[in-house]
């Protein structure tokens, strides 16, 4: 998701795997759609590294025709909870408060947020917000293309999703052999967890990883995460043919720059899922402020 891009560049190796629904920096969200026969003759490889390998190619892949989405998300955090409408276009994703801490928007804070969206209106504020959109998803395509170098699977006991999908738990830790091509790759060397795909689909659809040991970025002169820095990131079908993101916990405790402190705690979850038309910057906060005006109180309640 776009938004993660604003975070510093040196939390994306953390939010990589976080990213790879959207996955962040905004990687495409839109999958090809495969028939039953298809999924039919889904199989488990031999391999648990194979298995990695094609859920993550199938997840990079473009769809043949341009597909948007909008959603409602509900972030909490230790300074309050929010809950947005978003929505993408072509040119990246955009996103409008909704609650709170679980209030609908004050008049005078919608007002706020009026003037806040409506700067996106400008071609130059749009552009910008774009290239950084772009900016993001290139390094996080970079880093993706890494994991399968970067890391040792091991396949765990498999389980059944509730339609019946095969879902194949995979164990993974560092490849002490890995040469991270990029710096942010470097947080990849203190990693370990599970990772959960589902067999038929080729999807992956829960990953649960934590810092085993404190993790240098640039030699420690750049920043460090702690250890027992933890994700949890999960996604599913939340209509016909799309997967995407519907829950992440992260918690990161670190430096960046050696003096600054690193904090993030922040627990997020998407849902109400629906395919839109392709909209320009002008329409689709049109129809953001039509969903804030038509949003009552509960809306929060229904994310919990």
């Amino acid at each position: 998701m776009a938004y993660f891009g604003q975070r510093s560049p040196l939390l994306l190796a953390t939010l990589a795997w976080a990213m790879l629904p959207a996955f962040g920096g905004n990687t495409p969200r839109h999958r090809p759609q495969e028939t039953q026969a298809e999924a039919a003759k889904a199989e488990l490889p031999a391999s648990a590294h194979d298995l990695i390998q094609r859920a993550i190619d199938r997840q990079m892949e473009k769809p043949p025709h341009p597909e948007f989405s909008t959603w409602k998300e509900k972030d909490v955090k230790p300074r309050g909870s929010s809950v947005r409408q978003l929505i993408e276009t072509p040119d990246g994703v955009l996103a409008r408060y909704l609650e709170r801490n679980g209030q609908p928007l004050t008049l005078e804070e919608r007002q706020r947020e009026d003037a806040r969206v409506n700067r996106l209106m400008d071609p130059a504020q749009m552009k910008q917000k774009a290239k950084q959109q772009k900016d993001d998803e290139d390094r996080t395509l970079k880093m993706l293309k890494a994991i399968p170098d970067a890391f040792f699977f091991s396949y765990g006991e498999s389980t059944r999703a509730a339609n019946g999908d095969t879902l194949a738990h995979v164990n993974f830790k560092p490849n002490p052999n890995f040469d991270p091509p990029t710096r942010e790759c470097l947080v990849f060397e203190g990693m370990q967890g599970e990772v959960i795909v589902d067999v038929e689909a080729l999807r992956i659809t829960k990953i649960d990883g934590t810092l085993f040991r404190d993790v240098n970025i640039g030699w420690g002169l750049i920043g460090h995460l702690d250890k027992g820095g933890r994700f949890l990131v999960e996604q599913q079908e939340v209509y016909r043919n799309h997967w995407d993101q519907t829950h992440m916990f992260l918690d990161f405790t670190g430096k960046a720059l050696i003096f600054k402190s690193i904090r993030i705690k922040d627990d997020s979850t998407a849902w109400e899922f629906q395919p839109v038309e392709m909209m320009d910057v002008r329409s689709a906060l049109a129809y953001l402020k039509n969903k804030e005006d038509g949003a009552g109180r509960g809306t929060a309640e229904a994310a919990k």
